[in-house]
């Protein structure tokens, strides 16, 4: 460890060094709209990473994370070809965190690396009331378009319906973490439901709680920049989250905003120019046409009643629903 003021709660990222750079960004990001805060930032990999002199303000520290167990990496091998399996383990550090930090941190705000910070004081985030859960997080992104969502997972397992979370973005109370064995629970769920394991880390995580984790407001961990661009100008968002493969990095779908795109050949180009040609440029500013704003149009109108209902839970972002 080092780098960190030494706080008793911790944002931190996982990643491999291919995603080292996005975690900086993301670090970056973090820092930049929390100026006074009160938590340590972390960086947690299995590689061996060298932060850059850039980086020295940022304070950021660096955690070396242990191995999975064998049982584990044995496990993954055996997972049916329909697992969305990314290739690496690097998912699965987030599961191991809390307990190799518990004795350092009493709360833990892990988030994924391919996300975009807007606001949010994520010093009351991390002190927000979850309850006797060990975890909170936002709801999956299919629940503002199906009030009686089922997610996949639970109907392979033979579980009933109950909330399911996005792991993009997970509040950990490391000691009830640790206490509820939520690690060894959710990689018991790669043995014993390996037929309902779609997306690594996000399904065995939501197979052990089966909906037992504090809601908190979508605004941290919004799904919805392709699907319902337009939602965003009435609904106050903190953290945009770029599910799927169109990312600002990557691809462009035209209702992407323009500024990601520019913020990510920015950071790039001043910190990481070898990468920038792997930045798509930026799009033309050619205004959208009528089939597309009409198709916006409808999936807003579809998805409006479904949508209103389940943000109007969450009247204050800084109150979980426990």
């Amino acid at each position: 460890m080092s780098a960190t003021d030494r706080h008793d709660k911790a944002v931190v990222f996982c990643c491999d060094r291919n995603y080292f750079p996005l975690a900086l960004f993301m670090a970056w990001q973090i820092d930049h709209h929390n100026p006074w805060r009160g938590f340590d930032i972390l960086i947690a990999s299995r590689d061996d990473l060298q932060l850059p002199d850039w980086a020295a303000p940022l304070k950021i520290g660096l955690h070396r994370v242990s191995d999975p167990p064998d049982a584990v990496m044995a496990a993954l091998k055996r997972l049916p070809k329909m697992a969305r399996f990314p290739g690496t383990t690097t998912p699965l550090d987030r599961n191991m965190l809390p307990r190799e930090l518990k004795d350092r941190y009493r709360r833990l705000l892990a988030l994924d690396c391919d996300m975009y910070v807007s606001g949010g004081d994520c010093d009351r985030l991390l002190d927000i009331d979850i309850g006797p859960h060990p975890v909170g997080a936002v709801l999956d992104v299919p629940f503002l378009y199906e009030a009686t969502y089922h997610a996949r997972e639970y109907q392979l397992a033979g579980l009933g319906a109950a909330p399911y979370c996005n792991s993009g973005l997970l509040l950990i109370d490391t000691a009830a973490y640790v206490a509820q064995d939520v690690d060894q629970r959710s990689f018991d769920m790669l043995t014993s439901h390996p037929a309902a394991i779609r997306y690594t880390d996000q399904s065995i995580t939501n197979l052990a709680l089966w909906g037992g984790f504090a809601q908190l407001a979508p605004a941290w961990n919004w799904q919805n920049s392709k699907r319902l661009p337009l939602l965003s100008l009435t609904y106050p968002v903190f953290i945009t989250h770029f599910i799927g493969n169109d990312k600002p990095d990557r691809a462009l779908p035209r209702t992407l905003d323009a500024r990601y795109n520019l913020a990510y050949r920015e950071f790039f180009g001043r910190h990481f120019p070898e990468l920038l040609p792997k930045v798509p440029a930026p799009q033309s500013p050619d205004p959208l046409r009528l089939r597309e704003v009409f198709g916006i149009a409808m999936e807003h109108l579809a998805a409006r009643k479904t949508a209103l209902s389940l943000l109007a839970r969450y009247p204050d972002p800084y109150v979980a629903l426990i």
